[in-house]
């Protein structure tokens, strides 16, 4: 206990003044039942202690003994108070503290705490009474007046909020915040003439306030005073034509008459001011990027984001904002580049990281989509889409094991998601096709069908694999008709049903397809340039077969076979 005392030596003496002035004040009172001042004493010295060391159960449970002991102690029921709010208990902190107003009801700062409380509780009447009490007893604390006329405000007392205010600038003098404050609420009571009025004085005694003369000017414009508002348009720009709000204020006038030319070369001034507010630039930026009634270009706005960013290049919402901007754009790796900006500020949103991620997938970035999938995986281990891609860049490289442990990994974090669940099977099976376990490979990909029977690309792939293998023809013809009913026109899928009837020994058919395949391809893919010739081979055309194969040599084939086939000047498998 000696060390808590000598911890908060300093406290122990300003309590001991408050223990004696209290003491005075118990004395006066009649009904107060004695009590062991030393015991008390002590223990509020402890419970200021708990407080201060954020040993707030502690503190609590000591404040309420001393109450136990002194049910007059109006310090304790202050201080719990604060203790219940902090717990989130307002109702209760509001008893406590009524509790220390009616027990000390001339203390300032119980009534301050009391009127706060009120507010939050949204009493605003009650807090505005208190307010009153604080303002007559403190006539000089100008605080509290501005606190009453919130409060007057929020219980819709206008007029009496305005006879506070007037109150308050007989006080301090005239002020520009006073000014507007009454301008708001004369325009609130729709009393035009006083706000303008209240705008015009403040104005003559700043002539040069140009914050001020463009709020008039705006006003002066919803009242359908345009000579008004365009005379001290001109007379701001008379007074500072580079700063930012007079630039603001052109901005605002011009975008109203619909000179949107001119608005933009405002707009432009006012991103790059120093005198307008970061937050009042991004909510202009939101607006001129998603209110299609104004008629700016998708490249205007990304030039405009682009000077924006140049001084807040931090700014995540922006970032992420200009990205969207650069995919509308088909702009794909400088949207990908702002979205990894975002992501360093601000790594949190997981939206982003699949947007990112899946645009790399698709463009073939697959080095970064996998950097990307890994710093999503450290970010948010429990997403199982960033395993997903990872799963898949790392069969893209043939590193099959690796993808296997990946994907097992991030399948066990898929619920209620059936394609994804779908996806995870298919890529499982891949990475177990490309280690040569078929039997597992074929397991993966039903279970994947049955989760998601329309996947046109799976549906092709097995269709595919199952004819390489030389397995269940009959299913692989099923399988790729159901593929090409939702890509009838893909070479690739039309190349695979060709394949499928050549391996059944179905020839002139097989023939056919491949024909159609090849033209569609325009007879660019090796794959179909291959087949082809191996389909001409078996209906007896071998000089044209052999042309075909060198073709697929010419086009990049990379089969194991081909160079075989022309040497042996015959088909093999």
């Amino acid at each position: 206990m000696r060390l808590i005392i000598l911890k908060y030596n300093p406290i122990v003496i300003f309590l001991f003044i408050f223990s004696l002035l209290s003491h005075s004040y118990y004395l006066s009172q009649k009904n107060i039942p004695p009590f062991n001042e030393k015991q008390y004493t002590n223990i509020l010295i402890q419970a200021i202690g708990a407080k201060i060391g954020n040993e707030l159960f502690e503190a609590d449970s000591l404040f309420k003994k001393c109450i136990k002991l002194n049910p007059n102690s109006a310090v304790s029921y202050f201080e719990l108070s604060g203790l219940s709010k902090k717990n989130g208990n307002l109702n209760q902190a509001v008893l406590q503290a009524e509790k220390a107003v009616d027990l000390s009801p001339d203390n300032e700062w119980y009534l301050a705490n009391l009127a706060i409380l009120y507010q939050e509780q949204e009493e605003y009447k009650k807090s505005a009474l208190v307010f009153e009490r604080l303002s007559k007893k403190e006539p000089k604390k100008i605080d509290y007046l501005f606190a009453l006329t919130e409060a007057y405000l929020q219980d819709n007392k206008y007029k009496r909020s305005l006879k506070i205010l007037d109150e308050i600038e007989q006080e301090i003098g005239l002020s520009e915040d006073l000014s507007l404050q009454k301008h708001q609420i004369y325009d609130f009571l729709n009393k035009k003439k006083k706000a303008i009025k209240e705008l015009e004085r403040f104005i003559y005694y700043e002539p040069a306030n140009l914050r001020t003369i463009g709020i008039l000017a705006e006003y002066y414009n919803e009242c359908k005073m345009v000579k008004k508002s365009e005379s001290l348009l001109h007379q701001m720009m008379l007074i500072d034509s580079t700063n930012g709000l007079v630039q603001l204020s052109m901005f605002q006038y011009y975008m109203k008459k619909r000179a949107y030319t001119n608005s933009l070369y405002s707009l432009e001034k006012v991103l790059t001011s120093v005198e307008v507010d970061q937050s009042l630039k991004r909510e202009i930026l939101f607006q001129i990027t998603y209110d299609k009634s104004i008629p700016f270009s998708v490249d205007q706005v990304e030039g405009l984001l682009d000077k924006y960013l140049k001084a807040f290049p931090k700014d995540h919402e922006i970032l992420v904002l200009l990205s969207e901007i650069k995919f509308i754009q088909t702009k794909d790796e400088e949207a990908c580049i702002l979205l990894g900006k975002a992501l360093e500020i601000n790594p949190l949103p997981y939206e982003l990281w699949t947007q990112l991620i899946t645009n790399q997938l698709s463009r073939g970035n697959f080095e970064d989509a996998l950097k990307d999938a890994d710093k999503a995986i450290l970010i948010h281990p429990n997403q199982p889409f960033s395993y997903l891609a990872k799963g898949i860049v790392l069969n893209s490289k043939k590193e099959w094991e690796d993808a296997l442990g990946v994907l097992n990994k991030g399948k066990l974090l898929v619920f209620d998601n059936e394609i994804m669940e779908s996806e995870f099977y298919q890529q499982i099976g891949d990475a177990h096709y490309g280690l040569k376990k078929i039997k597992e490979a074929f397991y993966n990909f039903d279970k994947s069908l049955e989760i998601n029977e329309k996947n046109p690309i799976l549906l092709n792939n097995f269709s595919y694999y199952l004819a390489v293998q030389n397995m269940t023809l009959e299913k692989a013809e099923t399988l790729i008709l159901k593929a090409l009913q939702f890509l009838p026109d893909s070479y690739t899928f039309i190349d695979t049903y060709g394949w499928v009837l050549f391996k059944m020994k179905k020839y002139d058919e097989a023939e056919q397809l491949l024909f159609k395949a090849l033209v569609k391809c325009e007879e660019k893919d090796a794959d179909i340039l291959e087949h082809y010739g191996d389909v001409l081979f078996q209906i007896g055309k071998k000089e044209e077969a052999l042309l075909f194969w060198k073709k697929a040599i010419k086009a990049g084939s990379t089969s194991a076979l081909i160079k075989e086939k022309i040497d042996e000047k015959k088909y093999m498998e």
